[in-house]
């Protein structure tokens, strides 16, 4: 599978800017956990998505649409699929939409212009709807791993010939909602981060950086025994890969030695980003194309909370 173009909006701006040099601001406030949040500067929906129909769009889903703008080269829109992993969708809007079912006189008295927004297929369907893509359609849930369970769905969408192309990405916003959600889920003081990041993938032996194989794994030793599934789906020796990002902490850094042998290259420029969750698989991969040479083999790895873990192996 090829990554013939990718593009996103992040903390850091919008491509090319996560090779470059410089930080995110960190924005710390009353209503936010102690890690705050780091935010996409200047950011203007109207600017980026239009004026029309965006008054109950959530930040989510106007990076995505923005996103897609960028990659779409004048395909077939019957042969473009659309695949986006997020965590839940727009936390900031689910909760503001249940909030309302208890605080209106009557529960159904909520703001149905609102109802759309909530459920998690909201931004993919707006990618189709706005950009006028009539392929398949579809939304990948999860944390970290959602990134490379997209990327997976969009190698089979590819394979299954029902399409061309596919725009394969993910998308976060970060919001006060989201911020206590994670760090009530996790007790950590990372800021949460925010943006979008997509691929146009294809199906052809082209030239060109790639993704070759992608295996995740559940239970004990999982991270290292996804990685090596992924090496040998890819025909990949160890001592080949030139450059690794680990999305997670020091342990998957000892999983990759482990299987390595040593750790190579390390790409780290998503670290700035702050966690992106369903994003973090996604902007590791960018990161590692922007900032590594042509025909180098390279590893992305993540880990959920409840253990699944994910590999990705390509080549830039």
């Amino acid at each position: 599978m090829r990554i013939k173009d990718f593009a996103y909006w992040s903390p850091l701006g919008a491509r090319p800017a996560l090779s470059g040099a410089g930080e995110p601001d960190v924005v710390h406030a009353a209503d936010l956990p102690p890690g705050g949040i780091v935010p996409v500067p200047g950011f203007d929906i109207g600017a980026e998505v239009g004026a029309k129909g965006v008054r109950s769009m959530d930040r989510a889903t106007a990076f995505a649409v923005a996103t897609a703008g960028r990659l779409l080269d004048g395909g077939d829109p019957a042969r473009t699929g659309v695949v986006l992993a997020t965590t839940a969708g727009s936390f900031a809007t689910m909760m503001a939409f249940g909030a309302q079912s208890l605080t209106k006189p009557k529960p159904y008295q909520v703001d149905p212009g609102r109802f759309p927004v909530a459920v998690m297929n909201y931004a993919a369907g707006q990618v189709a709807i706005r950009h006028g893509i009539t392929g398949p359609n579809a939304v990948v849930r999860g944390g970290t791993a959602a990134g490379a369970q997209a990327l997976r769905y969009a190698r089979r969408l590819l394979a299954s010939g029902r399409v061309d192309q596919v725009l394969c990405g993910a998308a976060e916003e970060a919001t006060a909602e989201r911020a206590w959600l994670e760090h009530a889920a996790s007790g950590g003081k990372r800021p949460i981060g925010e943006g979008s990041v997509m691929f146009r993938l294809v199906a052809d032996d082209e030239p060109g950086p790639r993704i070759t194989a992608i295996a995740t794994q559940l239970g004990p030793s999982a991270l290292e025994g996804a990685v090596r599934r992924a090496l040998a789906s890819a025909r990949t020796a160890p001592e080949a890969i030139g450059a690794v990002a680990a999305t997670g902490g020091p342990e998957e850094a000892e999983a990759l030695r482990e299987v390595l042998g040593a750790l190579p290259e390390t790409v780290a420029a998503h670290e700035r980003l702050g966690d992106t969750s369903a994003a973090a698989m996604g902007f590791a991969l960018a990161a590692v194309l922007e900032t590594t040479g042509p025909g180098t083999d390279f590893a992305l790895t993540g880990i959920e909370r409840p253990g699944l873990a994910c590999c990705i192996v390509g080549r830039t």
